[in-house]
């Protein structure tokens, strides 16, 4: 194609206005199947600036033909239960590429606003997919649309639709009591941040890394004057980043931080030993107190169990001393005797040990604290962390997307302006585990 092989009355009007894209003109040569369009400046005389010096002297120096996939909608029909019709079609843009002659002969693209750079989907087409994939699969949803499921341009068309919806987002209004904790999501840490109020825990946000930069520079969105109290995991990272946002709030570990770290080794040897062991729902019935089981057959079924299975037994009888010792008054010399008595073939809990001896003043000041979390605290925490565990793999992007941003925020009034609270964990929880649903039943898009 030459510099100039369209003119003016190669276009045709009523395909531009079905096209409906600012700034594009559809040519005569465009079907309803495939529409084949050139920039408005494609006919003008006017010289865009160099993106590197600034200069007019620019000339076109040669014309890209890039095509990518556009959906066009049928008018909104009157019957809700009716899915919107839509027609995804090809467009294909004559794009320029010019020289500037003014900084050592540089090439440079014009500038287009329908599509991002290297995604091969308009915009308009690029956000119904991530507006699907908020709540379903990536792959069904492309599917419903009936186009190619690329991994490769997941991530951008999810950030470009996630910057839009958080753009609507109220600033967060700080709670006086701050909780960070550390999730593991298909072997990636990420910080869930969690305020504690009166009527409910709510989450904030999930951060994509644990390191002290992304945390810290979450924490500086809020009011360093208004948090009191920060109940975080013992993560060296979360602590400092803490620590510096917030110079006189205290800094604490909590029983349930403990209780969490201690069930999470109980799950790994449960999972390594006790294979094929003799009840239903072993994780459960395995990592509560022996006086919440239901019945004594059950307790009978667990010693029968135990009884091929030593290293079970003693990790299972340690944690239960565990759990009796933090369910009353306890102090950190129990807790760390306790810790230094567990038997050497039980590396599992090495990291809970470590968190003991690491973190003795910030779980010092926990028991010194006297107003402890309330008793929801802990449930809420163990809710999200099941609804983590249960979602489908994705990209952070997808997974951040699905938690925070499908959902409407909690809301309050301050000083006659709005603020988020977050959402309720008791929400947010149903949501996930709907939307996991969604997936792993391979639910139809759009249905």
């Amino acid at each position: 194609m030459g510099k100039k092989r369209y003119k003016e009355n190669d276009v045709s009007k009523p395909m531009t206005e079905a096209l409906g894209i600012a700034d594009l003109l559809a040519l005569k040569t465009s079907t309803v199947s495939h529409y084949y369009t050139v920039h408005e400046r494609y006919f003008s005389d006017d010289k865009l600036p160099c993106p590197a010096c600034g200069s007019t002297k620019t000339r076109c120096s040669k014309v890209i033909k890039r095509t990518f996939k556009d959906i066009l909608w049928d008018e909104v029909s009157t019957d809700e239960s009716e899915a919107q019709k839509f027609k995804v079609f090809d467009l294909t843009l004559y794009q320029r590429y010019l020289r500037c002659d003014g900084c050592n002969s540089s090439v440079f693209p014009e500038p287009i606003e329908f599509g991002d750079k290297g995604c091969r989907y308009t915009n308009r087409l690029s956000d119904a997919l991530a507006d699907g994939t908020f709540r379903f699969s990536y792959k069904k949803v492309c599917d419903h649309f009936g186009v190619p499921a690329s991994t490769a341009s997941i991530g951008p068309i999810m950030r470009r639709r996630i910057e839009y919806r958080e753009s609507l987002l109220l600033p967060v209004s700080t709670p006086k009591k701050l909780g960070i904790m550390e999730t593991v999501f298909f072997r990636e840490a990420h910080p869930i941040i969690f305020a504690l109020r009166d009527d409910g825990v709510y989450c904030i946000d999930i951060l994509e890394d644990s390191s002290e930069e992304t945390v810290l520079t979450f924490l500086r969105t809020l009011n360093a004057n208004m948090v009191d109290t920060v109940y975080l995991d013992p993560v060296d990272s979360i602590r400092s980043a803490a620590a510096v946002a917030f110079p006189s709030a205290k800094l604490v570990v909590t029983d349930e931080c403990i209780l969490r770290y201690a069930r999470d080794a109980m799950l790994e040897i449960i999972h390594e030993d006790g294979k094929r062991f003799p009840v239903k729902f072993k994780d459960a019935v395995l990592t509560i107190p022996n006086k919440h089981l239901r019945s004594n057959y059950e307790r009978k079924q667990i010693d029968s169990g135990m009884e091929s299975r030593p290293r079970l037994k003693s990790a299972y009888d340690k944690h239960q001393v565990l759990m009796e010792l933090m369910s009353g008054e306890w102090t950190y010399e129990a807790l760390s005797k306790w810790a230094h008595e567990l038997p050497g073939d039980l590396p599992e809990f090495q990291t809970l040990i470590d968190v003991i001896d690491l973190f003795d003043q910030e779980i010092g000041d926990y028991i010194e604290t006297e107003e402890k979390p309330p008793d929801f605290y802990p449930t809420a925490l163990q809710a999200v962390c099941e609804a983590f565990k249960a979602m489908p793999h994705c990209i952070f992007d997808v997974l951040r997307a699905r938690c925070f941003l499908t959902i409407g925020h909690d809301t309050i009034e301050e000083g006659g302006e709005r603020y988020r609270l977050g959402i309720h964990t008791t929400r947010l929880t149903q949501n996930m585990n709907e939307i996991t649903t969604n997936i792993k039943e391979a639910r139809e898009y759009g249905l």
